[in-house]
Formats: structure tokens, C-alpha cells, sequence
């Protein structure tokens, strides 16, 4: 049986020397820390007895001294007045109790359970965090509904991209698309983050202060170049109205928005929506789910597992029992049209776009349409503008109701944008 270690004794080796200090495991261990000590404290509040502004001026400088985000900080700061002025007194009375009455009148008031945990938070960081007080100790963030993302399918996608208005909208959804990036990544890109030598794209200080790589779409690389050669390296790829500023996220919702309203697209879609329809559709493609996790940004996996469910099936892998019943192989337009319809393309100032005049002939009458336009923004990319929907209403007038709906749906929007697109290649290339 081995002798029990004994360490720091005076014995020695034979040769005189003594024990060296034990290591590792066997290492005496330092006392743990306090950090709720009153000496790490930024107020002392039971003794200081601060008022709520001076409260408010400490918590402040102690988030910016710990490098706390901007937005971050307005939201505490928001939160911290918000249960002070509920409150009614100084910060060093209140208690436990309180805490939780308020949390419960946000609760009764209707609050989500994310307003209730970013509140929760910002008292833990402010009293317990920075001041040592423990008053939310036992508290545990609320929970969170689980519901599954918003994604387009890829023929929405296409409709989306191609009824976007402008040029910088189409180019603007495409790259969230394309790189799955969050919105306000993509508004703060410069020139000088993408690397056309590797075909990547860097995005500095994301999600969680982390840097990551994401690849360069090939579709996009064209008019990228030129953007990127017509510039300098610290120019904004999305430059805002003021100078030098970014596009701001909110404008690029509201520009998501438009182009959800003109493809026809009724799904609760966002900006975000785009990021997790492209990964759902990489996991339909077969992408290695790692893959994905650095693409997005996740820390953990489970984050990007949630697109698993949401991905579709193959029709091989699962059918509807209905289908099987009926014996349906395939799916059955339920649009019927209502005419026929001849383009007519004529030359304008822009050699890179031309006119179109659109006939609609029915059963008992004729409409022309005007003031559509085929452009080619880059070589492939044909868009179509369509004139205010207030321009044809005196000459829809004479429609039925059924001829109206089928010109407003999205899929004779389709239809006219591929018919327009194919006319226009041939007719630009006899």
C-alpha cells in the first residue's frame, strides 16, 4: 500500500534537497471569490443611500467602463427607469418582493415573456451584478414560447427578388438571402469586406462581438465588382442618406416590406425571414449542419438544429395520405386563366431596357395595358417595373370580377415577368 502524500514537509531527498511544492490536482487551492461582496460593489447602497439619478449615472459609467453595447445599454438604462419611477423611492430599498410585484404587473399587463426577461436582466446587472444586492437571486428568466421560423419557399424568393423596385433593394435582399446574415451585418458592409480573390465575405464585430466568413454568392459577384471598383475600401456597400453613414436596418425593412406587398407574398416574413430560409433550404440540400452552425454564427448547435423541422421533405421520404388515396401524383393549378395575352416591346433612350405594352383579349373585350418596363440591371438580371396600379384602373374598369383577381394575383405576375424576360433576351439578341 503507498504512502498518504504529504506536501510543504521538511523532509529531504537523499541529496539534501527538499520536497518541491505540490502541482496539479494535488495544488492547494485558492479561497473562491465573492462577487457579491460589498467591496466589489460600484455603489454601496445601504450605506450611500444614492438617489435614483445618481444611481442611474453609476450604472451607466460602470456598463461603458465593462464595454457593453450601445443599444444595450439604452435598453437597461430604459428598464432601470422604468421600475425606479414604479417604484416611487431610492434605489437601496428595494427588495426582493418588489422585484417580483413588478414583474408580475408587466406580466398582468400583457408583456411578452422577452420584455419580461430583457427587464429581469437589466435588475440583475444593475442591483445584483454592479451593486451586489442579490435581490433577484431565485428569479429564473421567464419561459419562451418555441415557435417555428417563417420561410419562404424558393419560388417566393425569386418573386420576391424580382418585384423588389430598385436596384439596391434587389441587391440588398439577395445578399441576406444568399449569406444568411442578419440584417444590421449586411447594412454596415464596406468594399473592403469582400474578398473576391477567396469568394468571401468578412463580417466584422457580428452577433456576440464575433468575426466570421461567409461565402460570395456567383450571381452577386458582377455587380459587386463594379460597386467595389466605383468606390473606395471604407465606402458603405449600402450608404445612407446622411454621409458617411450606413443604410439603416430600418429602411431596409421597410424595403423587404414594399417587396413582399408588390410579389403578393401574405406570410409574416422580415428580413430574418431570409436568413433562416436560406439555412432551411441548405438542409434540404444536403449541407453538413457544422457547415451551417459557421455560416449563421451559432454557438451552439441546438440553435441551428430548430431548421431541421422546418425543412421539407422529399416526396419519396413522405406522402400525404390524401394523395394516396386519390392517387394525385402531382399538383393541380386551381387558377384557370381568363384570356390570352400578347407583349409588344419597343425601344427606349436606355439601351439596356425597353418598353412593353401589354394586350389582354377575353371573351368579349380587349385591354391594353402601358407603361411597363424590361430592364437588364446586369447581364441575366432582367427586371420588370410595373406602373402604379392606379394607371390601369380606368382601362380594368370594363373586367369582371374574375378577370380583376386573376390580374392582382401574384401568379399572373409571375407569368408576365417570364414571358417579358424571354421576349426581351430574343428581342434584345435577334
Amino acid at each position: 500500500m503507498s504512502k498518504p502524500l504529504r506536501f510543504f514537509q521538511p523532509a529531504t531527498y537523499n541529496s539534501g534537497q527538499p520536497y518541491a511544492p505540490a502541482r496539479g490536482r494535488h495544488a492547494p487551492r485558492l479561497q473562491l471569490e465573492n462577487r457579491l461582496a460589498p467591496c466589489h460593489a460600484v455603489i454601496d447602497l445601504p450605506q450611500d443611500q444614492p438617489t435614483p439619478d445618481q444611481f442611474m449615472r453609476a450604472i451607466e459609467r460602470e456598463m461603458k467602463i465593462r464595454c457593453y453595447r450601445r443599444k444595450t445599454v439604452k435598453t437597461y438604462k430604459n428598464s432601470l427607469r422604468a421600475v425606479l419611477g414604479w417604484f416611487g423611492g431610492c434605489p437601496h430599498q428595494i427588495t426582493r418582493e418588489d422585484v417580483r410585484v413588478y414583474l408580475e404587473m408587466l406580466v398582468d399587463g400583457g408583456a411578452s415573456s422577452s420584455w419580461i426577461g430583457i427587464n429581469l436582466s437589466a435588475i440583475r446587472t444593475g442591483f445584483d451584478k454592479m451593486c451586489g444586492q442579490g435581490i433577484t437571486l431565485g428569479l429564473e428568466s421567464p419561459r419562451r414560447p418555441k415557435r417555428l421560423p417563417v420561410v419562404l419557399s424558393g419560388q417566393e424568393i425569386i418573386r420576391l427578388l424580382q418585384a423588389a423596385p430598385s436596384l439596391r433593394d434587389k441587391l440588398l435582399l439577395g445578399i441576406m438571402y444568399a449569406t444568411a446574415m442578419r440584417v444590421s451585418e449586411v447594412c454596415q458592409l464596406r468594399n473592403r469586406d469582400i474578398d473576391f480573390d477567396r469568394r468571401r465575405i468578412r463580417v466584422w464585430q457580428g452577433k456576440g462581438r464575433t468575426d466570421r466568413q461567409v461565402l460570395l454568392p456567383e450571381s452577386l459577384e458582377g455587380i459587386l465588382r463594379e460597386i467595389c471598383d466605383g468606390g473606395s475600401g471604407d465606402d458603405f456597400l449600402f450608404p445612407g442618406e446622411r454621409r458617411g453613414r450606413y443604410l439603416s436596418p430600418r429602411t431596409a425593412r421597410r424595403a423587404m416590406q414594399r417587396a413582399l406587398q408588390m410579389a403578393g407574398i401574405r406570410k409574416r416574413a422580415s428580413c430574418h425571414s431570409l436568413r433562416h430560409s436560406s439555412a432551411t433550404h441548405m438542409v434540404e440540400n444536403g449541407t453538413n449542419i457544422r457547415y451551417i452552425q459557421t455560416l449563421l454564427g451559432h454557438v451552439r448547435l441546438e440553435t441551428t438544429r430548430l431548421y431541421t423541422h422546418v425543412a421539407g421533405l422529399s416526396e419519396r421520404q413522405v406522402r400525404s395520405p390524401l394523395d394516396v388515396l386519390s392517387g394525385d401524383r402531382g399538383s393541380r393549378s386551381l387558377v384557370q386563366p381568363v384570356g390570352r395575352m400578347r407583349l409588344q416591346l419597343a425601344k427606349t433612350a436606355d439601351p439596356r431596357s425597353a418598353s412593353v405594352e401589354l394586350t389582354i383579349f377575353t371573351d368579349t373585350r380587349q385591354v391594353t395595358l402601358g407603361g411597363i418596363t424590361v430592364r437588364e440591371a446586369r447581364p441575366g438580371w432582367v427586371t420588370l417595373d410595373l406602373p402604379p396600379w392606379e394607371r390601369w384602373e380606368e382601362s380594368l374598369r370594363p373586367l369582371s370580377r374574375q378577370e380583376h383577381e386573376r390580374l392582382e394575383s401574384p401568379d399572373f405576375y409571375t407569368l408576365l415577368q417570364r414571358h417579358a424576360t424571354t421576349r426581351y433576351l430574343a428581342w434584345r439578341d435577334p
